[in-house]
């Protein structure tokens, strides 16, 4: 008697945690359907709420709430990703790039560094370091980070991106000579038109109308950063969350 009693509990457990976990994944597909941002955080929450080791629902939710701005729910979901899964590399760069967003360096620092320890390839890990480190003022850092970005980067993105950072710490040292290269090349290799790249601009164009006190030339400068600026206001430039093809 005792043995059927055991029995049939341990099915009912069964047959309630499968129930559960499909219950789970249900609304996790709804929130991948969905073509609204709110109402996908939404699903994925209530997919969460049915199943809290639902490690993709936590990332998922988690790049949107990195859209919105939201970088300390960011780091809490992405938090429970690298607890889920602490082997994965790419849960961490995206953890350390919020910390970067929400101006806590040493933990960004600490969470990429990991990366980098879990994969020495991991071109994007370097790049978001060094742009951590040239925002902490290590200067030798980040232009030593970001040139691994370079070496080891095979997304235009992610290499655009670490010339970018390098431009504007080799700026910082007062090699202009070395930024202005390196600017050139992320405006050849990186399509994207973030808040970094309008900052490496407008530093570029100053520097070159510095070099000549030509009212044409200031006066054309002053309409090209106006136009940068309008551009930034009316589309809300961020720096966008590291992608898949930013782990190469």
């Amino acid at each position: 008697m005792r043995k059927t009693l055991v029995i049939a509990i341990s099915y009912l457990l069964f047959a309630s945690y499968t129930a559960w976990g499909q219950d789970a994944m249900h609304f996790f597909n709804l929130g991948i359907n969905s073509s609204m941002a709110n109402n996908k955080i939404h699903f994925f929450t209530k997919a969460l709420e049915l199943n809290p080791r639902l490690s993709v629902a936590y990332e998922k939710r988690g790049m949107l709430y990195y859209s919105q701005g939201k970088y300390t729910e960011t780091i809490q979901d992405f938090q429970r990703v690298v607890e889920l899964q602490p082997l994965e590399s790419e849960g961490y760069v995206i953890l350390g790039t919020a910390y970067m967003k929400n101006e806590d360096y040493d933990k960004a620092i600490t969470t990429l560094t990991y990366a980098v320890e879990l994969d020495p390839n991991l071109a994007g890990a370097y790049g978001y370091r060094a742009e951590v480190y040239r925002l902490k003022g290590m200067v030798e850092e980040a232009i030593k980070d970001s040139t691994k970005a370079i070496e080891l980067g095979t997304s235009q993105r992610i290499i655009g991106k670490a010339y970018t950072t390098r431009s504007k710490a080799y700026r910082e040292l007062g090699q202009n000579e070395l930024a202005d290269e390196d600017l050139k090349k992320s405006l050849k290799l990186d399509p994207e038109y973030d808040i970094y790249r309008f900052f490496s601009i407008t530093e570029y164009l100053a520097n070159w109308a510095g070099e000549s006190s030509s009212p044409k030339r200031v006066g054309w400068m002053g309409a090209a950063l106006i136009i940068a600026i309008l551009f930034v206001v009316i589309f809300k430039l961020a720096l966008p969350p590291p992608k898949k093809d930013d782990d190469n």
